[in-house]
This record gives C-alpha cells, structure tokens and sequence, in this order.
C-alpha cells in the first residue's frame, strides 16, 4: 500500500495523511510490534474533518469526548482495512511522542503560544490517530528543519490579543484563561474561540469554522472543571497536539 492509497481513504473522513515514519528499534520495541513498520500519522488541516464530524453519532449523542471517540471510531475501521495497528495521542499517561513524530514528518515549529505551528496551515491542524503499518511505503525526503513563521512575526500579536494576558513568553496560564471563560459567559471567546489564536497572522485562510471553535472551548471547559479523577488527565492531553 502507498502513502497515496491510504490519503485516498482518508479524505472521505475529511482527514489527510500528515506524514509516514519508519518506526525505528526503540519504538518498535516501545509500540510492542516487530518486522519493519511505519507509521503514518493522521490528522486534520484547518476544518476538513468537521462537516464529515458533525453528522456522526458521536457528536449527535451529547457524550463526553465525542472527537476522540469519533477518532477512535475511524482509526479502528481503517486499521481493519489495511492490516494495521491504530494508536492515538490521546491515550495515557504514558503518552505516545506524536508531536515528536510530526516534527519529524512535517516543517513544525513551536508558536509563541506553545501550540504547533506548520508554516502553511499556522496553529490550524492537529493529529487524531496513527496507523502501524507494515511494509508501508515511506517517502524518501523527510520533513526539513525551517525556521518558526514567528521568528519574523514583528507584532507578536498572540501575546498581547488575550483578554487576561493567558500568553506570554513564560507560556500559557492555562488557569487564568479558565478562569475567565468561567466568569465570564458573554465573552467574544465564548462565540469566537481563543482570540489570541484568531491573532496569528499564519494559515488564517485555515481557520476553524465559528462551530468548530465552540465545539473545542466548551469540551477544554467541561474537562478542565471536571471533579472526579479521571479529569485529571484531560489537560495534559492538549499537549498530543492542536485541537
């Protein structure tokens, strides 16, 4: 099977195929599977996977971690079809490196936000799966150290859009930011998602439909105020990736 069979599939998801690794030693040892495997790692750019999203049963059942349960869904019916392993980064703790993947397969960056950057889709992408698969075809040309979009941003207006100063150069206050949206139910960001997001100047023609920027501030809400153990392990899930 070829990169381009597999991005075929995909696409009638809404999603793409971000990048193909081949597994090294460490990590097979570490994946627990043996013989020679790649991984290709799945993903969104911008909203391609949310008109495809919103019409599932995961998202019409108003239970929690629809998007994950959704991702989960996929991933498994994929790996049925082409003999794979499915994987997620939004499982642990341990957590799998997915984001030192993708730095590995894509030109990523760190943003002065502490999300990802890519220097075409800005901090609109992220990663819902992998795929272990077997004798997979791995593009020859792997992904090139670039330089961040931000170290030639000259206003750096992330840092300075957010209502209560969530984001500076320290990173991000992620309790502050709670805090706020908790308050402070009328604010833009309640309607429009994260204002200091919006700011940046990159991949704005892949920004997230208003729907979609709804959809992921109130699921950051309801895990980040959760009471019961299990919360406890929601926001270090942030770190798989963009949402």
């Amino acid at each position: 099977m070829t990169p381009a069979d597999l991005e075929t599939r995909l696409q009638e998801f809404g999603l793409h195929l971000r990048g193909v690794l081949q597994a090294s030693d460490d990590e097979k040892k570490s994946l627990q599977v043996d013989g020679e495997v790649s991984i290709a790692l799945v993903g969104n750019t911008g909203s391609s996977y949310w008109p495809v999203f919103i019409q599932s049963p995961e998202y019409q059942d108003g239970l929690p971690d629809a998007l994950d349960r959704w991702s989960r869904r996929v991933a498994e019916q994929l790996a049925d079809e082409f003999g794979a392993a499915a994987i997620y980064p939004f499982e642990g703790p341990p957590y799998l490196p997915f984001l030192q993947w993708a730095k590995r397969a894509e030109s990523l960056s760190q943003s002065r936000m502490g999300l990802m950057i890519h220097p075409q889709y800005g901090l609109w992408h992220s990663y819902r799966f992998g795929l272990l698969i077997p004798d997979m075809q791995v593009p020859e040309q792997q992904a090139t150290a670039t330089p961040s979009p931000c170290e030639s941003c000259k206003t750096q207006a992330c840092l300075n859009t957010c209502p209560v100063g969530a984001f500076d150069a320290n990173g991000y206050d992620v309790d502050s930011c709670a805090a706020y949206l908790k308050r402070t139910p009328d604010a833009r960001c309640h309607q429009e998602g994260c204002l200091a997001r919006l700011a940046c100047p990159v991949g704005v023609a892949y920004q997230y439909d208003s729907a979609q920027h709804v959809f992921h501030l109130r699921a950051f809400l309801a895990a980040r105020w959760k009471t019961n153990a299990a919360a406890a392990t929601a926001t270090p899930r942030s770190s798989y990736g963009n949402r």
